[in-house]
């Protein structure tokens, strides 16, 4: 792995959707982890340092929000995006970002919007 890659943890519960964005950040040189449930993410998170996590709404295991709140405990600083289908508005992101949440970003924008964001993110 070359000196400065970036490194991605990106919980998506939708298998297809996950190996998507992994498919496209891996392309623009991030090295991405993906995981499909709230205990997996935390369980990796604990053992790896990332530059980012990605979250999305709801897992089997556990509420994005909670899980935001459990990586805090883990890594205060490392941004979170919630790729979020949650169409509640400004309610949820809100209570989104009270628990950590950097950026929540719609689902139902496209995924080059995301990879897009995630740059800017991590290059400030």
């Amino acid at each position: 792995m070359p000196e400065g890659k970036r490194r991605i943890l990106c919980a998506e519960s939708n298998k297809d959707v996950g190996d998507l964005i992994a498919l496209m950040l891996t392309r623009k040189g991030y090295e991405v982890e993906t995981v499909q449930t709230a205990a997996d993410c935390l369980k990796v998170a604990a053992t790896d340092r990332f530059d980012l996590y990605i979250l999305n709404d709801t897992y089997i295991d556990a509420d994005s929000l909670e899980l935001c709140r459990q990586l805090r405990e883990l890594d205060p600083v490392t941004p979170v995006l919630l790729f979020s289908l949650e169409s509640s508005g400004p309610h949820r992101q809100q209570q989104a970002v009270q628990t950590g949440v950097k950026i929540y970003k719609s689902k139902t924008s496209d995924f080059v919007s995301l990879v897009q964001t995630i740059d800017r993110l991590l290059q400030s």
